[in-house]
């Protein structure tokens, strides 16, 4: 075989080679609304397209270090959430199949720029109920990363990391209502949070509001037992 003939091979199989990309859908909770992080595609700017933040998978590196990346240099911080999803696949008019590798993150309430007031032209937080402007194939990602976020948080306390730090029982009500779509017995559920020592009442109200205050309270558990602690089965 010739050696120009052996380099066109060469190229043409590697650029019908598998991709792995990492896709993270980053949830915030703000103004009593779930809200998805969207960048825009840089790739074609002729259609108002976005996408979710996330890059290919280096070599050498691990998937979820890469997703811890891709949500840091996304939101500026360090405080958030995150879980591995799976796989998904699609086709690309590029490079044949490829593979993306589904996380999704919970950004702490307070920690974002919900309003979209100080982020770049190329980001934007939109209403998971609107999202039409989303591409098409992220739009898997976002559906499994909503429905897997609902089925932690009937089972779990991962919720409350889209939380600010302190809260009262009320915003809790509030996340839970939203995010499930169901309509939750206000004091039944509190009863339940405090009887299972999932919060701690801390020494602060709130203030400046035309209501009686309400006490705040902070998170009474680890972050690593968000998930995976079984005791905290609420039972909606």
């Amino acid at each position: 075989m010739k050696k120009e003939e052996l380099g066109k091979r060469t190229c043409n199989e590697m650029s019908l080679k598998n991709n792995i990309e990492i896709n993270c859908t980053i949830f915030c909770f703000e103004e009593r609304k779930l809200k998805v992080l969207v960048i825009k595609n840089e790739i074609d700017f002729t259609e108002d397209k976005w996408k979710l933040p996330g890059a290919s998978l280096p070599l050498g590196e691990t998937m979820f270090n890469t997703a811890q990346k891709i949500v840091r240099e996304s939101i500026f911080s360090d405080d958030f959430f995150l879980e591995q999803l799976k796989a998904f696949e699609y086709d690309s008019s590029l490079f044949g199949e490829n593979v993306a590798i589904g996380f999704y993150a919970l950004v702490r309430g307070g920690k974002t720029d919900a309003n979209n007031e100080n982020l770049s032209s190329d980001m934007n937080w939109i209403d998971v109920n609107d999202v039409a402007c989303l591409e098409a194939k992220y739009l898997p990602i976002l559906d499994f990363s909503l429905r897997e976020l609902k089925k932690n948080m009937h089972c779990s306390a991962v919720g409350f990391k889209l939380l600010p730090e302190k809260f009262t029982l009320l915003q809790v009500v509030h996340l839970y209502e939203e995010i499930l779509g169901i309509e939750i017995n206000k004091v039944n559920f509190r009863r339940k949070i405090l009887q299972r020592e999932l919060v701690n009442a801390l020494d602060e109200k709130e203030e400046g509001v035309s209501y009686r205050a309400a006490k705040f309270y902070c998170l009474n558990i680890l972050e690593s037992d968000m998930l995976w602690s079984t005791k905290f089965n609420f039972n909606f």
